[in-house]
């Protein structure tokens, strides 16, 4: 998940600060990248990874073994959380939230500030329009040009309402969190050939499926629409820059 390495550093410095023992959950943890960059700073945390995909669980666990972090990885719906009221000091989410087929961000704010302690630390980024991330932002315009209108899902439905700066604090609030602070966040995820990128958009989360709906003649279309869409932000190197917006959210109990 190159494309989210530039988020680790300002979603996990409110919680660096956290005592040795503390327990910090994430919500919608996917192959874990968030959970392992905070053990690899303070592997004296007791840190709770969880997801409700089995498969993305795997890859983190593994992942985990590798390096021999001490990351627990579970499978959970952040619509019902398996922690008890406030047995964790901190919870963080990197664009978990929000995506389709995870829980209305609601009832995961309401889950988050049940299970955060008095005083506990939330810090989450989530996107808040389709255009504000590549793997959107350039991909659905090509497989809009080249399927049939009605072909390509309408995902601005899942952002038009909840995700708009002002609702997502709403939900926090409402959930009972005070402190609610959110700015916006721009980064530019750096990947080191065309084939890096291509790979990524067209062979992950729900993109995938539509690209590979495509023939070979429409595939050879994308590849090169694609190029020409990222072209202005090529490298003197070869490789690519692209630029991300999201929105930082911290808040505590």
């Amino acid at each position: 998940m190159r494309l989210l390495d530039g988020l680790a550093d300002p979603l996990l410095a409110p919680v660096l600060t956290l005592p040795p023992g503390a327990h910090v959950v994430q919500l919608a943890c996917g192959t874990g990248g968030l959970s392992l960059a905070l053990a690899r700073r303070r592997a004296d945390l007791r840190i709770t990874a969880v997801d409700i995909d089995p498969g993305v669980l795997r890859i983190a666990r593994a992942a985990a073994a590798d390096e021999d972090l001490p990351v627990d990885f579970r499978a959970m719906s952040m619509a019902g959380l398996d922690f008890g009221d406030g047995s964790a000091d901190a919870v963080i989410s990197r664009m978990g939230l929000l995506m389709p087929g995870t829980a209305p961000f609601d009832l995961a704010a309401r889950e988050a500030a049940r299970i955060l302690r008095p005083g506990g630390i939330l810090s989450v980024a989530t996107w808040t329009d389709l255009a504000a991330s590549p793997y959107t932002g350039f991909g659905l315009p090509v497989l809009r040009r080249l399927l049939p209108e009605g072909a390509v899902p309408d995902f601005n439905q899942v952002f038009a309402a909840s995700a708009r700066p002002g609702a997502l604090e709403g939900h926090l609030a409402a959930a009972g969190l005070v402190d609610v602070d959110a700015s916006w966040f721009r980064w530019e995820a750096e990947y080191p050939s065309f084939e890096d990128w291509w790979a990524f958009d067209t062979g992950f989360g729900p993109l995938k499926a539509l690209f590979d709906s495509l023939d070979d003649r429409q595939l050879a279309e994308a590849r090169r629409a694609m190029t020409d869409d990222i072209s202005v932000h090529r490298t003197e190197s070869g490789g690519y820059r692209l630029p991300a917006t999201c929105r930082l959210i911290s808040a505590r109990r």
